[in-house]
């Protein structure tokens, strides 16, 4: 049986101000079965969204009463090393110690980024990145011009803020591996390996990631196959390490 009756799927971007709406920032949606759409911004200049017009419509979707799941493309954290670098235990330390490095909900990553000491090797990967096998999926890649570097680092405090206003939304893996029944879902998915199996015609690159994150998360709940993702195959210690560093759901 489903679990969710709405599917939310994000393909984000880091480019320009969290104000500036941004056409490389794709949103695709879906009930129940139901073919996905693409969603507009109805505040937004020809209907695109920015970071911040998403995450407070993101606040909405959240807060009804249909269980929902959103899968975002960007990183929810950042590798082990960097948070034994800084000292950092838990993911709430982390996203709190992270707005005040990176206070991205205000300013762009562009203008945060020179000369801040905050960031990391490109070389540092996080275990469920490595898992997934993709050689740009490092968070501290900054030479990717539209990567996931900065994509994340643009995303997270907006996690921070869902998480603060969202009462009883699950954040994946890091509230837990098991997500309680009838809560919604928040979780990191990577458009890279699902695209190619959900293709979208006359798409652009980006439509067509959003779109491939919401057909899968719709087919995989429809077809009572999801579930076994929420708890892949890992040791104890991979566990807590992922508790800290986040996973990429469908990576196992």
């Amino acid at each position: 049986m489903p679990r969710f009756e709405r599917y939310i799927g994000v393909r984000y971007s880091g480019r320009k101000l969290p104000t500036d709406a941004i056409r490389w920032l794709r949103v695709f949606a879906s009930r129940g079965d139901h073919e996905p759409y693409q969603e507009w911004n109805a505040s937004g200049g020809e209907g695109r969204w920015s970071r911040r017009d998403l995450a407070e419509w993101l606040l909405e979707e959240l807060g009804g009463e249909h269980p929902t799941v959103v899968g975002l493309s960007h990183a929810f954290s950042f590798p082990q090393s960097y948070m034994d670098r800084h000292d950092l235990r838990r993911w709430d330390d982390f996203l709190g110690d992270f707005e005040q490095h990176w206070p991205t909900q205000r300013m762009s990553v562009r203008e945060l980024l020179p000369g801040n000491v905050r960031t990391g090797d490109p070389d540092e990967r996080r275990l469920t990145g490595r898992w997934a096998g993709s050689q740009r999926g490092g968070v501290f890649r900054w030479e990717l011009q539209d990567g996931l570097a900065k994509a994340t680092h643009a995303g997270i405090p907006w996690l921070d803020y869902l998480r603060r206003g969202a009462e009883g939304v699950h954040f994946w893996p890091f509230d837990g591996f098991e997500v309680p029944e009838g809560s919604s879902v928040v979780a990191e998915v990577r458009p890279a390996h699902l695209q190619q199996r959900y293709p979208k015609e006359d798409a652009t690159r980006e439509e067509q990631e959003a779109y491939a994150i919401c057909a899968w998360l719709r087919d995989r709940d429809r077809q009572d196959l999801l579930e076994p993702y929420f708890t892949p195959p890992l040791s104890e210690a991979e566990q807590a390490r992922a508790r800290l560093e986040g996973w990429i759901l469908g990576v196992s």
